[in-house]
């Protein structure tokens, strides 16, 4: 059976004398490190104690020592494997009455015992405990001390302690490592008694203290057994080979894997296919066609055989080509890593080849394009470019391997246009973006600084802790729709969600740092004035134009009827509501030239227009077909009109209210004869996407909460058309 990975136990403090933003900030910190436990340590085991307590729930207490290990509670349950369901536990788990009794190390015994009783079930490699405590005034005995810190040391338990008054220094004594302290300043003989012992956790059991801010990447960190170089030889052409050692700079390593499916269950999807030359389509001969890709706007071809198993490729780099420097752009460069590559150890005549090649290479201004198969295993050729990296005296002649992506990622990028004299950046706006780096720069200056400062390193943004941006915004999305889904039954997941500085106190930069960039942001800000683009209203005007082409002698015609020629009325009529609305806009409205005044008086008429409208839909005693057709007329002619003065909201407002009333009247035989017949639903820009057309859909349909069910004998008298037949009838016989 294989060893599952670790088992880790967190010890949270909840007495009351433990500040409210340290307890927050704790159940934040341990509610990620389960949704990094759901992605990438799935055979881990978690569990929880809280000490501070009113009541008192432990093993030891209730099995060994029924008056000791008091005010301290442990999670109910087996061993438990990280999950979803999991964390809603521990969110509930944490709201315990707090009280003010509760000691660190009787927490300790209590974990202690749950992971010896958790290795006699299960086949552990690591374990685990994070403690997050404020060692404040409270009282604690510590007569157990030396023999708790024994047991943790004989079991190789990696203790780590959080705690808010942890803060750093560089220990000149230790080489200048960082070392953790507490925060100076006046404190009582309780509190610097409890301070002593915390400190001599790092000596006695190994123990590792540090502070909120280090506190995730603490709680994460393990030996990587990986190995992280690359040996092989890079070949160029058939006398030279070079023993090279290829070192991981950065790799986006993402543990959470995503599984595309092209439809939900239950849903049919249909595949339609569609040529295009230029934006317009065409018809072609399956002869004609070959399959590729895009890679931006150009169509690339695509040559199957390059991805046949059969063909074995030789491990390392081959050589290609040597190309400018200058043609190696970044966007096309953006692969899964980079590598630094240097010669192997011990190698010296390939430490002289690649040192050679590299002074050629960067007095030339040239870059080495070759492709890269991993092993014999993975066989699988990579598209990679060597840049020249600058000789240092200190360090061995190295090249920067950068992996060209494929073309299944192309979709991401993005191409700006290119620069021109119109567009190029002056002298007073590349400073200020330079100024605003420099005020974002979160790297202390000092180099081995006796000052106490919040980090471990001196770096505040350390990349080896950097969380993946993906990962934490992910599982962030995912917590928040299950507490969603969780609070419609549990008003404790309503406040959560309601509690917007649960998250702010964790991820608040320092404020000065905030108050530097923020002002060096205006700065860029009026350098940079935004202007607003209508380019994307003149294209849909011209495609409105396109479906609906007028002839040119009926355009001069309305011209010269309407320009400088008064309407004997200023106002839409209820005898010819859409005639009425469009002899308004070409005589009133149209000739407008400034384009807010053209919008207010279109919408003076609309107005009119949807009063009259509704009138003649609700104030009608029995609508005849007539009413329909003019009803149907005006709508139309008002919903194209608001394609071209971007009216969008305003039209979906209305005919939502007006469905509203269809409804509460129960009119289906209006809603079908007008608004579905003639398609008068929600309009929307462009071509509708998967949402729109669902959303349109449901619109036409109507759903009548006390509908009456009318008889066929019923259906027949009130239906409008049997009326008009009737009365044309009558009219003959007369």
């Amino acid at each position: 059976m294989a060893y599952n990975k670790e088992y880790m136990i967190m010890i949270l403090d909840n007495r009351r004398s433990t500040s409210e933003e340290f307890k927050e900030k704790a159940v934040k910190c341990c509610s990620d490190i389960i949704k990094q436990k759901i992605c990438c340590g799935k055979k881990d085991y978690l569990s929880f104690v809280l000490v501070g307590t009113e009541r008192t729930y432990n093993d030891v207490n209730t099995n060994e020592d029924h008056d000791g290990y008091l005010n301290i509670v442990q999670y109910v349950g087996d061993l438990e494997m990280p999950s979803w369901q999991l964390l809603m536990n521990f969110y509930q788990f944490v709201n315990e009455p707090s009280s003010d009794e509760g000691e660190w190390l009787d927490a300790l015994v209590v974990a202690y015992g749950m992971l010896r009783k958790g290795m006699e079930s299960s086949k552990i490699q690591r374990l685990r405990l994070v403690l997050f405590y404020d060692f404040n005034d409270g009282f604690n005995s510590y007569d157990s001390y030396k023999d708790i810190t024994e047991s943790l040391l004989t079991d190789n338990v990696d203790l780590i302690v959080i705690s808010p008054n942890i803060c750093f220094i560089d220990n000149p004594a230790n080489d200048y490592l960082p070392q953790a302290i507490f925060s100076p300043g006046k404190k009582s003989d309780q509190c610097l008694e409890n301070e002593k012992h915390a400190l001599r956790l790092v000596s006695q059991c190994n123990a590792k203290l540090c502070n909120l801010n280090e506190g995730l990447p603490a709680a994460l960190k393990f030996k990587n057994k990986r190995p992280w170089t690359w040996n092989n030889k890079l070949r160029i052409g058939s006398k030279i080979c070079i023993n090279i050692t290829g070192v991981i700079h950065c790799k986006n390593e993402c543990t959470i894997k995503l599984k595309k499916v092209w439809n939900e269950p239950g849903e049919v999807l249909v595949r339609e296919w569609g040529h295009f030359i230029h934006g317009n389509q065409v018809t072609v001969e399956k002869d004609d066609l070959m399959e590729g890709y895009m890679l931006g706007g150009s169509a690339i071809p695509y040559d199957e055989s390059v991805d046949d198993d059969k063909i074995k490729l030789a491990p390392g780099l081959t050589f290609m080509g040597f190309i400018p420097r200058k043609l190696v752009y970044d966007e096309y460069f953006a692969g899964e890593s980079t590598y630094l590559i240097l010669h192997q150890r011990g190698m010296t005549s390939s430490a002289k080849k690649l040192d050679a090649l590299v002074r050629v290479l960067l007095e030339m201004d040239r870059a080495i394009l070759c492709w890269k198969v991993y092993s014999e295993k993975f066989n699988k050729a990579r598209i990679v470019v060597l840049l020249p990296n600058e000789l240092e005296d200190d360090c061995p002649a190295t090249l920067s391997m950068i992996e060209m992506a494929h073309h299944s990622q192309y979709h991401f990028f993005e191409f700006p246009k290119l620069a021109n004299r119109h567009t190029e950046c002056s002298k007073e706006q590349l400073d200020a973006v330079d100024h605003l780096i420099d005020t974002m720069d979160l790297t202390l200056k000092s180099e081995d600084s006796q000052t106490p400062r919040d980090t471990f390193e001196k770096d505040l943004l350390s990349f080896t802790k950097l969380p993946h941006i993906f990962e934490r915004n992910f599982m962030d999305i995912m917590a928040r729709k299950i507490l969603c889904k969780a609070s419609e039954d549990d008003e404790q997941f309503q406040e959560m969600l309601k509690d917007k500085n649960f998250v702010e106190a964790f991820w608040k930069l320092p404020e000065h740092f905030e108050k530097d960039a923020k002002d060096a942001a205006k700065k860029v800000k009026k350098l940079f004035p935004l202007t607003e683009s209508d380019e994307w209203q003149k294209k849909l005007r011209a495609r409105e134009n396109r479906k609906e082409p007028l002839s040119q002698n009926t355009k001069d015609k309305d011209n010269s009827n309407n320009n400088g020629v008064q309407l004997s009325f200023d106002h839409v009529r209820s005898s010819t509501p859409a005639e009425d609305f469009e002899q308004l806009l070409k005589a009133y409205v149209f000739p407008i030239h400034d384009s807010t005044q053209r919008d207010v008086k279109f919408n003076y008429y609309a107005t009119q227009l949807c009063g009259v409208v509704k009138d003649m839909i609700f104030k009608t005693d029995s609508l005849t077909p007539t009413d329909f057709e003019k009803i149907a007329a005006a709508l139309s002619v008002y919903r194209k009109r608001c394609f071209i003065f971007n009216a969008f909201d305003d039209y979906n407002k209305y005919v939502t209210s007006i469905k509203a009333k269809v409804v509460e009247r129960n009119m289906n035989v209006f809603w079908d004869h007008v608004i579905v017949k003639h398609e008068l639903g929600l309009c929307f820009i462009g071509e509708p996407s998967l949402d729109e057309q669902i959303k349109e859909k449901d619109f036409y349909s109507l759903e009548f909460a006390d509908a009456v069910k009318l008889t066929p004998e019923e259906m027949e008298m009130n239906d409008p058309e049997m009326d008009e037949m009737l009365a044309n009838i009558n009219e003959e016989e007369l």
